[in-house]
């Protein structure tokens, strides 16, 4: 039998190749005991370097290691949790895996070792001990580590099995894991998406309604978010008001989304961004409060470790499990199965996949997307995101031509309405004031041929590569998708919708929201997506070209 053979197995007495199915007991059991092992020994970790030796890490070590190491950690929670998923969703190849779980008991004795070096810096961590304690350190972690995991991975299945394994299902494991581990640096990157002081200040009212509706007396400072009493009193800092468990959920609801569309229902399965941001802000706002309360019993040092612990990553990557296992049993949200053909009929033959630079949803969603993520990383490592813009220009650049014979296929006629309507959109943008901001620009100290350089490329983003990226997404993919049924009730409830998304990407989100309903009805009355697209570049030109004209780079 293959090791990825689904189908039943023969027995094989004797077999010297050691390819007998194991009883589904044994597997059951051997997978409940590494799950078992598993949390233990992650959750003893946290708390045993957290909580049982004198030792701050902030206080010994430079701040960038002390970052990388949790973060490393939650990495590791968020990536198990990401391939949980995944066995839940597929897990028929999952089960071939490991059928002959536990047959061998040597991989645990790895496990063990493994966890015992991740314990051995208890032996010389200290306070005090500065960065002589540092490399020893992040040895002993990431060794014990790799022992840990790769002695329960081989209990539940040898080596030969999980390289066939990893071999077929690389495709999509490998988005799953990357994922996995980038999640936590990726809930930081996406933290400029949110308005952080709103969530804060919701948070901070919820917990302290919550805490004096249980009879404690607390006192509170709206403006600095500190609530407590007597010694004891937490600061809900924006980075505490739960932005990381909604980015989490976010990124774990996407990656649901887009390996399993083709069993969604779309754009009804869209619900669950919302259902999952209001699930991960409210058990936040619980945390929070039980913590709080914790603090106010007598125990502030637990309570303390707790509020800023990886305990908070952990319910947050459950959480997000949750929804989406709650997702896969609403019927709503599943596209109905595919009636079977009758009784001697052949199967109609399956659709052969567009390839990627042919498929036209890709070429809508995937530039949009690096779009996106291109201004998240720009605002990440750079305090001056404007003056890195060229580089973005090359991204988009780069994606665009990716996806050219999808965009060489549209009807590209110039049409003088919509031109005359994306002339108007940009001269209302550039005549209705508005504040210059801090007042610094957007190029820095750039002159000469690199000013010029600058602009040309911010010109050639502005004018060509914007227009297409967000009218491809906005109006051709995302308002279709909205549009629920016939009629001109459904049409315009989908372009508001869609214009309200647009408008939330920009400052002055009261004209763009204006703007998107424009090009919207332009669209609209031909059919022609490319007539947005025109629109949107003539009100972009017009803008570029007064700012350029009058030096007002920060009305673009």
């Amino acid at each position: 039998m293959s090791a990825l053979d689904t189908s039943p197995p023969h027995p094989q007495s004797g077999s010297p190749s050691g390819s007998r199915t194991g009883h589904p007991s044994q597997t059951r059991r051997a997978l409940i005991l590494v799950v078992a092992l598993l949390l233990v020994e992650l959750i003893a970790l946290g708390l045993l370097f957290k909580h049982g030796i004198d030792f701050k890490c902030r206080a010994n070590w430079p701040t960038a290691a002390c970052k990388a190491a949790s973060t490393s950690m939650v990495g590791i929670y968020c990536t198990l949790g990401a391939l949980v998923l995944l066995a839940s969703l597929r897990p028929a190849p999952f089960r071939a895996l490991i059928d002959q779980a536990g047959q061998t008991r040597w991989p645990l004795g790895l496990n063990l070792a493994g966890a015992a070096l991740a314990v051995l810096p208890v032996v010389f961590l200290k306070d005090g001990s500065a960065t002589q304690a540092l490399i020893p350190t992040l040895i002993c972690w990431a060794l014990g580590l790799v022992a840990m995991l790769g002695g329960l991975a081989l209990y539940l299945a040898p080596a030969r099995r999980w390289q066939a394994f990893l071999s077929n299902q690389w495709q999509l494991l490998l988005p799953v894991i990357a994922t996995g581990v980038m999640a936590p640096y990726l809930a930081n990157l996406i933290r400029p998406l949110w308005q952080l002081e709103t969530i804060s200040n919701a948070t901070f009212v919820a917990v302290t309604r919550i805490v004096e509706g249980l009879g404690y007396e607390v006192l509170t400072d709206p403006a600095q978010k500190i609530i407590g009493a007597g010694e004891f009193f937490i600061d809900i800092a924006p980075q505490c008001s739960g932005i990381e468990g909604i980015a989490l959920v976010t990124l774990f609801v996407t990656l649901y989304l887009a390996l399993f569309r083709r069993d969604l229902r779309f754009p009804r399965a869209l619900l669950l961004y919302p259902i999952g941001i209001l699930t991960s802000a409210a058990f936040n706002v619980l945390r929070i409060a039980v913590l709080l309360i914790i603090g106010l019993e007598g125990s502030p040092e637990l309570a303390v470790g707790g509020f800023h612990s990886h305990a908070g990553w952990l319910m947050f990557t459950l959480i997000a499990l949750g929804i989406v296992a709650l997702a896969q049993t609403v019927p709503a949200l599943q596209k109905a199965p595919t009636q079977a053909p009758a009784q001697g009929a052949a199967p109609a033959p399956a659709a052969a996949p567009l390839p990627l630079r042919q498929d036209p949803v890709a070429a809508a969603i995937l530039p949009f997307a690096v779009f996106m993520l291109s201004a998240l990383l720009a605002q990440a490592f750079s305090q001056s995101p404007s003056l890195i813009y060229p580089g973005r220009v090359l991204f988009m650049a780069g994606v665009l031509l990716l996806f050219w014979p999808v965009y060489a296929r549209l009807p590209w006629r110039a049409d003088p309405v919509a031109l005359g309507a994306g002339v108007i959109v940009g001269l209302a943008w550039v005549l209705i004031p508005v504040e210059p901001g801090d007042g610094a620009a957007p190029y820095g100290a750039l002159t000469g041929l690199a000013l010029v350089g600058w602009f040309i490329a911010r010109g050639i983003g502005t004018v060509l590569l914007v227009p297409i990226i967000e009218e491809l997404f906005f109006r051709s993919y995302l308002e279709n998708r909205l549009r629920l049924g016939q009629g001109a009730l459904w049409s315009v409830a989908a372009a508001v919708m869609t214009a309200a998304l647009f408008a939330a990407l920009h400052d002055r989100w009261v004209e763009a929201f204006l703007a998107g309903l424009v090009f919207s009805w332009v669209m609209r009355r031909r059919g022609n997506v490319t007539d947005a697209i025109l629109s949107h570049a003539a009100a972009n030109l017009v803008v570029f070209a007064v700012a350029w004209a009058t030096g007002q780079v920060h009305i673009i």
